[in-house]
C-alpha cells in the first residue's frame, strides 16, 4: 500500500443487491459466539468492520450501509435475527410491503368516476379554486344529481367490481400455489442453538436462560405461538401493544415465571459444571458468555433470644449518636443532615470526651453481667447448655472462662471506622441502634445475574 490512500466517495460506488447480500453474510460470520444471543446493540459494538469490509467498499461505507438497513427493521431482537430478516428482505422485497404489487386494484366508486370525467372541464371554468376545494364541489354536485343521471356511473362501477373479483380470485390461487416463505427464527430447539450451547441439547442447554431473559420475552414467545394470519413484520408491534395493555399484576406474573426459570437454570448449571474439571468449566463458560451464579456469603446465624433475656447495652458511639440525634431533631429535620452533623461531632470528640461515654458503657456492662447471671440461673440445665453453645461470646458476662471471643468489644478506633463509612441517608436508616453487638451482620444474598 502507498503512504496515502484515497477513500472513494459514496457516489463512486453504488450498492447492488449482490453487494448487500455479501455484506450481510460477512456480518453474520463476524459475530462472536458469545454475542449470538446478545441484544443487537451489544453485538454491534463487538463487530469488526475491517473484517466485514470487502472491495470496493471501506469499513465506514459498510457500517453506514448497515445503518441504513437497520432503520427499516424492528429492533426488539438479537443481531443474528436482524441479519436473518435483512437477508430475507433483500432477496424478497415483497416481504416488507403490506400490499402485494400484483394485487388487483379496487374499482373506483361512482362519485370518483364522476369527478375524474368532469375534472378537466370544471377546472378550466374555475382555475382559481384549489384542488381539494374543487373535488369537494364536484362531490357535492354528484350527490345533487338525480338517480337517472347517476345510473351510468354506478353501472361502470358494477362492471369494474365484477372484473375486480375475477382478478382477485386468480391472484389468490397463484399465492396458494406458490410456497409461502416463512421468516427464519432462532428457537430453543434449533440447530443454531445447539451449536451455541457448545454441548448436546440432552445434557444441558446453556442458552435457555438467555432466551427468557425477562417476563416480556416469555410473553412474546407465548403470543407468537397463538398469532396467525399476520405478516411476519407485524408480530412484534402487535404483541408490544398487547403487553402495554396488560395490568401490572399480569406483568408481574410473567416476571415471577422468569425468576423461577432463572433459579432452575442456576441449579442445572451448577449440577452440570460439577461433572467437569475446572479448566473445562472456564472454557465452556467463557466460550458461551455465561455468568456463574454468585455464591452467598457465609454468615454466622444470629442466635434467637430466649424470652426474658436481658438486653445487651449499646456501645459508646451509639449512645452518643442516639442522644445527639434527639437534641438536633428540630435544628436538622432531615435525618440525613442530622446524622452527618452527629457523625462529624463524634469524629471531632477528644479522647477524654469519648472515654466518658466508654465509662458509662463499662458501668452498663457490669449491670448487664449481673442481670444476665441472675437470669441464667432461672434456666434449666438443658437450656443453660444450649445457651452456652449458641452464645460463646456471652460466657465472659456469665463469669465463666472463655478462650475465644468472636464478638469482643472493640476500642474507639473501630467505632470511628463505623461512622466514617456511614455517610448516606440510606445507611443511616439501616443503622439500628437497638441491635446487639452480635447482630451487626445481616444475611446477604446476591442476584444470579
Amino acid at each position: 500500500m502507498s503512504g496515502t490512500t484515497t477513500v472513494p466517495e459514496e457516489s463512486d460506488t453504488e450498492w447492488t443487491k449482490k453487494d448487500t447480500q455479501e455484506l450481510l453474510a460477512a456480518m453474520k460470520t463476524s459475530i462472536l459466539k458469545k454475542d449470538l444471543k446478545s441484544t443487537y446493540l451489544k453485538a454491534l459494538k463487538n463487530v469488526d468492520w475491517k473484517e466485514v469490509a470487502f472491495d470496493p467498499f471501506t469499513p465506514e461505507a459498510c457500517k453506514k450501509k448497515w445503518g441504513e438497513i437497520l432503520q427499516k427493521l424492528q429492533k426488539i431482537r438479537t443481531l443474528t435475527e436482524l441479519l436473518v430478516e435483512a437477508e430475507d428482505v433483500i432477496s424478497n422485497p415483497l416481504m416488507n410491503t403490506k400490499i402485494h404489487p400484483d394485487h388487483p386494484k379496487r374499482p373506483t366508486p361512482p362519485n370518483a368516476i364522476f369527478c375524474e370525467e368532469n375534472w378537466v372541464s370544471y377546472h378550466n371554468k374555475h382555475p382559481d379554486i384549489g384542488r381539494p376545494k374543487l373535488f369537494s364541489r364536484l362531490a357535492n354536485k354528484y350527490q345533487a344529481l338525480p338517480d337517472k343521471e347517476k345510473a351510468p356511473y354506478e353501472e361502470k362501477f358494477n362492471l369494474a367490481t365484477v372484473e375486480y373479483k375475477k382478478k382477485k380470485q386468480e391472484f389468490i390461487k397463484q399465492c396458494e400455489s406458490s410456497s409461502n416463505k416463512k421468516r427464519k427464527k432462532l428457537s430453543d430447539d434449533s440447530t443454531d442453538l445447539k451449536k451455541f450451547s457448545g454441548e448436546p441439547a440432552n445434557v444441558f442447554n446453556f442458552a435457555i436462560c438467555l432466551i427468557f431473559c425477562n417476563g416480556y420475552n416469555i410473553f412474546c414467545k407465548e403470543q407468537r405461538t397463538h398469532m396467525t394470519g399476520l405478516p411476519n413484520n407485524a408480530y412484534t408491534s402487535v404483541w408490544a401493544q398487547r403487553w402495554r395493555n396488560l395490568t401490572d399484576r399480569e406483568r408481574e406474573k410473567y416476571s415471577f415465571r422468569c425468576r423461577q426459570m432463572k433459579r432452575e437454570y442456576a441449579v442445572k448449571l451448577k449440577e452440570y459444571l460439577k461433572t467437569l474439571d475446572q479448566e473445562e468449566q472456564q472454557k465452556i463458560l467463557k466460550g458461551n458468555g455465561i455468568k456463574t451464579p454468585m455464591q452467598k456469603r457465609d454468615v454466622k446465624k444470629v442466635p434467637k433470644k430466649i424470652p426474658g433475656e436481658p438486653k445487651k447495652p449499646s456501645n459508646a458511639n451509639i449512645i452518643f449518636c442516639k442522644k445527639q440525634m434527639v437534641l438536633f431533631k428540630e435544628t436538622f429535620p432531615n435525618s440525613r443532615e442530622r446524622f452527618t452533623k452527629v457523625n462529624q461531632m463524634w469524629k471531632t470528640l477528644s479522647y477524654e470526651d469519648k472515654n466518658c461515654f466508654k465509662q458509662d458503657v463499662t458501668k452498663n456492662m457490669k449491670e448487664y453481667s449481673m442481670e444476665l447471671q441472675k437470669w441464667f440461673k432461672t434456666l434449666s440445665r438443658a437450656q443453660q447448655e444450649s445457651y452456652r453453645t449458641r452464645n460463646p461470646s456471652k460466657l465472659k458476662y456469665l463469669g465463666e472462662n472463655c478462650t475465644e471471643e468472636p464478638f469482643a468489644y472493640r476500642p474507639s478506633d473501630s467505632e470511628d471506622e463505623i461512622f466514617e463509612d456511614c455517610d448516606s441517608e440510606q445507611e443511616w436508616k439501616m443503622f439500628d441502634f437497638e441491635e446487639d453487638e452480635e447482630e451487626d451482620d445481616e444475611n446477604i444474598t446476591f442476584e444470579m445475574f
